[in-house]
């Protein structure tokens, strides 16, 4: 796949994210995980597109928040949103900064944005294992 068709597969997942009511709608492993699955395709075309590349370190950083956010989230522990909205600006700062391509950083804030909207505990778990998939997909191809 070439480069400008791997961010437009990127664009194309986050309007299917946008439009979906809520996010384990589409975020559904059968989608997501397999090879040439999602995430797969999404970390293509992050090491092959013609913008920014992201960072792996950035990366994980950004999964340990969402983990941490997550976990809490299913486990009952909060239903506080502050932390959710706290990405919103550390996701622009790594985007505004070269460490994130910006189409990476839109699918993003997709995600949070239905996050924020009415998400259970199966928005917030499937959100956790796409996040995981692509931080294992990121690795085969470093």
């Amino acid at each position: 796949m070439k480069a400008k068709h791997q961010e437009e597969y990127i664009e194309k997942i986050t309007q299917e994210i946008k439009r979906a009511k809520k996010l384990s709608e589409v975020l559904k492993p059968k989608v997501f995980a397999p090879p040439g699955g999602w995430a797969d395709k999404i970390v293509q075309g992050l090491k092959r597109g013609r913008s920014s590349k992201l960072k792996t370190s950035q990366l994980r950083k950004i999964f340990a928040e969402v983990k941490d956010i997550c976990e809490k989230r299913i486990k009952g522990i909060t239903q506080d949103e502050t932390e959710l909205y706290l990405l919103y600006p550390k996701l622009a700062y790594a985007q505004g900064r070269d460490l994130m391509p910006k189409n990476f950083y839109h699918l993003l804030v997709a995600c949070l944005d239905k996050l924020k909207e009415n998400a259970d505990k199966e928005d917030f778990k499937m959100f956790e294992e796409f996040m995981t998939a692509i931080v294992a997909y990121n690795k085969q191809y470093e």
